[in-house]
């Protein structure tokens, strides 16, 4: 059905305003639910507030910018680019594009049809306020990034998630005691007993943690190179000293089970495509451990009154670490990896050498490995 022609007063104004003849005043129609809006005398303002209602509504404007070839613009098809051929050169950790990835999802339900220009912030800032600081922070950082590479290729004019307001984190995870931690420990697997010794002697983190290798231990020292860090500092590459209190941890990962990795187990049921996708059969994934460690520490049941949000994990096993080795009176930044404000970057592509940062993992832990 052909729409019936405006009249003469309407003539030349955009889709949905009309003007009022008895009052001359300018009214908006939303096409949505019928509700008139007053615009006003003022003709500029208000064919210019309209043009910028139609486009909002316009629900199927993205769908024809995609059949007319235009869909480089639309937010999604960037998005798979920026995650394909921008994020590879930085050579991030599988544990950060693991994380990025949640985002991305996340990103592409939310703004699915929309073109990279239309995304406005208060679109992000609504986005964010239904997240959790820590999430919303990190969402956020992702955001400026990309808006940045979308801006330099001019697909936006600028970048929306900039504007946004950074949320104050507050913690809320308490950190491990010596009795809880031990009481932990005794109610888990033998694995995840040597992991929670190597945490504690060396100060890594979970990902470090599960990728030290028998092999890496040659000419009393034991190797580690940073996941997390390896392109930021000297620290990331650290040479471990086999002290006898290092030496005692990497006996008790022997075992009857063949396995290249100190920390390993023995899977319930071999799935063959897990096994493929795996480095070895017998590696421990992040969030098994993640999770084993929470069973226990229910098992375990030693942290009484304490709320789920302020329930200490494995990562809180480092600062118990740290702690301790400060208590102690020994120096815990080289064996942590924390870089001093003088470290520079020590390795680049075409260096063939690299230096290692040297740590003595000295510490007494058998107050909670026995």
């Amino acid at each position: 059905m052909v729409p019936r022609p405006r009249n003469k007063s309407n003539k030349g104004l955009p889709q949905n305003l009309y003007l009022d003849d008895r009052r001359g005043t300018y009214r908006y129609r939303r096409p949505t639910d019928g509700k008139w809006f007053q615009f006003g005398t003022d003709r500029v303002k208000a064919v210019d507030a309209a043009k910028q209602l139609n486009l909002a509504f316009m629900q199927g404007a993205d769908l024809v910018g995609v059949v007319l070839g235009e869909s480089a613009e639309m937010f999604t098809a960037f998005l798979d680019d920026y995650e394909k051929n921008l994020l590879p050169p930085r050579e991030l950790s599988k544990g950060t594009l693991g994380l990025y990835a949640v985002h991305f999802r996340r990103f592409r339900r939310e703004f699915e049809g929309k073109a990279v220009d239309q995304i406005s912030i208060r679109m992000i800032a609504q986005m964010l306020d239904l997240l959790t600081p820590r999430t919303a922070n990190q969402c956020r950082a992702l955001l400026i990034d990309i808006f940045n590479h979308a801006a330099a290729k001019g697909l936006c004019p600028d970048n929306p998630a900039a504007s946004t307001i950074n949320r104050i984190e507050k913690k809320t995870r308490k950190r491990h005691t010596v009795d809880g931690l031990k009481a932990i420990r005794e109610k888990a697997p033998a694995w995840l007993q040597n992991a929670i010794d190597l945490a504690l002697i060396t100060a890594q983190r979970r990902t470090d943690i599960l990728a030290m290798k028998f092999e890496d231990v040659k000419d009393g020292y034991l190797y580690v190179v940073q996941q997390k860090t390896s392109k930021a500092s000297d620290a990331a590459w650290i040479r471990f000293r086999v002290t006898p209190e290092l030496q005692r941890v990497i006996s008790h990962c022997r075992d009857n089970v063949v396995s290249p990795f100190l920390v390993h187990r023995r899977p319930d049921r071999k799935r063959q495509k897990q096994a493929e996708t795996k480095e070895h059969w017998t590696k421990v994934e992040e969030r098994y451990l993640t999770r084993a460690f929470k069973e226990a520490r229910e098992a375990a049941d030693c942290y009484k009154g304490w709320k789920e949000e302020e329930m200490p994990g494995f990562h809180e096993v480092r600062a118990l670490s740290l702690h301790l080795y400060k208590k102690a009176g020994k120096d815990g930044q080289k064996i942590a990896g924390h870089a001093s404000e003088g470290m520079t970057k020590n390795y680049q592509k075409e260096h063939a050498e690299v230096i290692w940062s040297e740590a003595v993992p000295d510490l007494d832990i058998s107050e909670i490995a026995g």
